[in-house]
């Protein structure tokens, strides 16, 4: 199935969830009086929050290419975030924001494997980052509600040791030995191949970076309160009975499991998965479901600030920003 077939196949897949989620889970009299009701300072504070967040993780990014010695400007590096999420969130683009991403960024004396490299590296920690938050969220759920599968403890313990292992080998000797075999023998083979060697040596030269990489590692922990911070802000916006504690329980685990690329932007998985584990502390079906939702239009909504960047220039790559002081690497 080529990329287009797969986009309209997880469009459905979201509509289909978002149907059975509206016929049997939600009820709708319920919700349009919440909705009705809404208390729109609070969805300010909600759009607010998501900004800033975007401003974080582009600030998280560019952290990462300046470290390596390639000039990035902060507006820059932000409006090839807002770029990239407005293109997945809103045009029937068969590139991922990811690739977006590297295609806006690239320019000469910034190759796109470096591009490409950092992005991944950014994923990747993010990753760990991710499972550590979604093991504690447990470990407090646990605290607050009782019955829990130990299930959830097992898999979220071995998908953060395998993502910590699969990071410390991706940067260990070997794998740099590994590559440098491998350059001599098949960079002339094809450009693909070439690219590919150039994308994984400019990987592995962050094994130099570990400050850099420690402090982003922190920082991507930091960000996975954001969510948090977004959940509560949605139900006080609806007159929700939620607390902060709730939020941290349940938030990291559903966001860790709605990683998975099954549906579009995550529309009725994350509404599902909010049925399923805010029931854990009391919070009905409706509201649960409102508040899924709401974070997924606000996730959209807060990708808007692009539109004016995209009638002015498309998705073509942009004039670069003359280069920067570079900041000093932590």
């Amino acid at each position: 199935m080529n990329k287009s077939g797969k986009t309209w196949l997880r469009m459905g897949i979201s509509l289909g969830l978002l149907l059975l989620l509206l016929f049997f889970f939600v009820d709708l009299k319920q919700a349009w009086r919440a909705i009705a009701g809404a208390r729109w300072e609070f969805l300010l504070l909600l759009l607010a929050a998501f900004t800033l967040d975007r401003g974080l993780m582009s600030y998280k990014w560019r952290l990462l290419l300046v470290s390596q010695g390639y000039a990035a400007g902060h507006g820059e590096a932000l409006k090839a975030y807002y770029l990239a999420a407005f293109a997945g969130s809103f045009l029937p683009s068969t590139l991922g924001a990811d690739a977006v991403r590297v295609s806006l960024f690239s320019r000469p004396g910034r190759p796109s494997q470096a591009v490409a490299a950092s992005i991944f590296l950014e994923r990747a920690l993010g990753f760990v980052a991710a499972a550590l938050a979604a093991v504690i969220g447990l470990v407090l759920l646990a605290g607050i509600t009782t019955g829990l599968p130990a299930t959830f403890f097992y898999w979220s313990f071995g998908l953060l040791g395998a993502a910590c292992l699969a990071v410390a080998l991706s940067f260990s000797a070997w794998a740099g030995r590994l590559h440098a075999h491998a350059d001599r023998r098949w960079r002339e083979k094809s450009r693909l191949l070439a690219w590919l060697l150039d994308f994984v040596a400019a990987y592995h030269q962050y094994r130099s970076r570990r400050g850099v990489l420690l402090w982003f590692l922190l920082l991507s922990f930091i960000e996975q309160g954001a969510p948090v911070i977004f959940n509560w802000l949605a139900a006080q916006a609806l007159h929700l009975d939620l607390t902060l504690l709730q939020s941290a329980a349940v938030t990291p685990v559903v966001f860790f499991l709605a990683r998975l690329p099954v549906s579009f932007s995550s529309f009725g998985v994350l509404e599902g998965l909010y049925v399923a584990f805010f029931s854990l502390v009391g919070i009905g079906s409706t509201p649960a479901f409102l508040i899924g939702f709401l974070i997924n239009l606000g996730s959209m909504a807060s990708a808007l600030p692009a539109v004016p960047m995209y009638l002015r220039g498309g998705m073509g790559r942009a004039k670069p920003e003359p280069d920067p002081p570079l900041d000093p690497a932590p």
